[in-house]
């Protein structure tokens, strides 16, 4: 196997020569990305493509900028949070404009196709060149946010570049709360404006976002053995194959979430006959909405049949309500070897519940056109452990008030049902500016270079522009922000594509920013 990049750059163990890789004992390996332009650019996304940074494991990446900060002689600082920030001097001439923070953050969303043999702890993401896009093989690329750090890296390397004193500022744990930032120092930091690359387009510029929390609950019990296991029969529901995608950008789009599916169709078999959960589990993270989830239930085998017709006549009506945000959506249903023990039909009714009633899905429009979400919710993950059955949904909001009235329902509905309910690690709005001067000089300065004056958008997903504002407020700092990007489609899921040209024109755009700034 080959070792992360990371080994060879601390180690010095490789040189390009003709855009291959040369390594020790004369092991060769080809760069995909060479003759990408800006060369640089991608040069730095395939380095970073071969190193493991799923959320939490982060270590090899934060050593990597460390070590690229020190082998340039660049001022870099790293936290207990593996956040690194590089400084680099301001260009003769700029001293005296303001000081400049640009960001992006180090950890992705780490997913696969079912069958796909990939192990995000050690194996590097197998880039792949499709006609005008970047993707991987069967997982998720990590263009978000790897297109961040490419570019700052590329600037960074490049003495070339005109730019006022520069912070670039590498965070860690934001797909999973924004831990990093939350966990971030941020006396670490003196710069007037943020310029974050955590955004997903390249066609206007964000200028607010959505707050967020992580909610969990849990349903405290011990399953039992099977009572009379002979006269039952076990069922096992799989449904996989929906569309899935962000949660905070699709969740307007009406997609299925799967274990809200499997919420439906386990409630309309309880209201046919008893049944006892034997098995679940659905969803792999909570900020994306779930492709696949699967239960097994037991019955008198009397009834067997018959539940098994109703879930198959329910699958027709699924398949239909949602052929379009869903066309390749497959759930089956089929017999199964009988489990030994399951939780009771008390249990079994509590979990079922909670599936039905969280909130999930859009909650509330921002605008009467109805083209922004204000309020979501999403039931990521559902799993079994030691205590029981746990779910977890993650909430978005662009306010702060409806965001407390999901939470006040989710508090209620799990009082209601008898089970633990708590709320972590809730991000704050990013509040919409009107009087920024820095994004009217980033509209300037992208229509001189582009032609066309961008719009200014808010979205309903969490960045970690919010926090960070916030955060310096409170240390008597007024910190002006605005995120560009780079255009990704399909992001956390194994579909993420990248679009070559435009992590060109973003990486022309911030240059362009970096002269002209005041």
């Amino acid at each position: 196997m080959i070792r992360p990049a990371i080994w060879f750059f601390q180690k010095k163990q490789f040189h390009l020569i003709n855009n291959t890789i040369q390594m020790c004992g004369g092991i060769e390996m080809e760069r995909v990305l060479s003759g990408l332009h800006p060369e640089n650019v991608f040069y730095f996304f395939e380095e970073i493509s071969r190193i493991p940074r799923c959320s939490g494991n982060e270590q090899a990446i934060s050593d990597y900028l460390v070590a690229f900060a020190k082998e340039r002689r660049l001022k870099v600082k790293r936290d207990a949070a593996l956040n690194v920030v590089i400084d680099k001097p301001a260009s003769p001439g700029y001293e005296d404009r303001p000081k400049v923070i640009l960001q992006g953050h180090m950890d992705m969303v780490c997913v696969k196709n079912l069958g796909v043999e990939h192990d995000f702890e050690k194996d590097p993401i197998e880039l792949v060149i499709d006609g005008e896009f970047l993707r991987a093989n069967g997982t998720s690329l990590g263009a978000d946010d790897g297109n961040a750090i490419a570019i700052c890296l590329a600037i960074l390397d490049n003495d070339e570049i005109v730019h006022p004193a520069l912070e670039v500022v590498f965070t860690t744990g934001e797909e999973v709360g924004m831990q990093g930032v939350m966990a971030m120092d941020v006396t670490m930091l003196d710069g007037d404006y943020w310029i974050s690359l955590d955004y997903s387009q390249d066609s206007d510029v964000l200028v607010s976002s959505a707050g967020s929390s992580n909610n969990y609950f849990t349903v405290k019990t011990a399953k039992k053995a099977i009572g009379h296991p002979k006269s039952k029969k076990a069922l096992c529901i799989r449904i996989d194959s929906l569309t899935s995608g962000h949660s905070g950008i699709e969740i307007i789009k009406g997609r299925a979430n799967a274990n809200r599916i499997l919420g439906e169709i386990l409630s309309k078999l309880e209201n046919i006959a008893p049944i006892e959960l034997a098995e679940i589990s659905g969803g792999t993270k909570n900020n994306v909405i779930p492709a696949a989830a699967q239960a097994t239930i037991c019955c008198e085998t009397e009834v067997a049949e018959q539940l098994k017709q109703v879930t198959e006549d329910l699958v027709k009506q699924l398949k239909l309500e949602y052929c379009e945000t869903d066309p390749i959506m497959n759930v089956e249903c089929v017999f199964c070897e009988m489990p030994e023990y399951a939780y009771s039909k008390v249990v079994t009714k509590t979990v079922v519940t909670l599936l039905n009633l969280v909130p999930n899905g859009l909650q509330n429009y921002l605008d009467v056109s109805r083209t922004f979400t204000k309020s979501s919710a999403n039931l990521g993950v559902v799993y079994e452990t030691e205590q029981g059955v746990e779910m977890q949904s993650m909430t978005r909001s662009n306010s702060e008030y409806e965001h407390d009235q999901i939470l006040r329902r989710m508090e209620q509905l799990a009082e209601l049902c008898g089970v633990e309910y708590r709320c972590e690690g809730r991000i704050p709005v990013w509040e919409y500016d009107p009087n920024s001067s820095l994004a009217r000089q980033v509209q300037d300065i992208w229509e001189r270079l582009r032609g066309t004056r961008p719009e200014t958008n808010i979205i309903h997903a969490g960045v970690e522009t919010g926090l960070i504002i916030g955060k310096m407020r409170e240390q008597g700092r007024m910190l002006q922000a605005i995120n560009v990007g780079v255009r990704n489609y399909d992001v956390h899921t194994p579909r993420e594509r990248m679009e070559i040209t435009s992590l060109g024109r973003t990486y022309e755009l911030i240059i362009g920013i970096l002269k002209e700034i005041q």
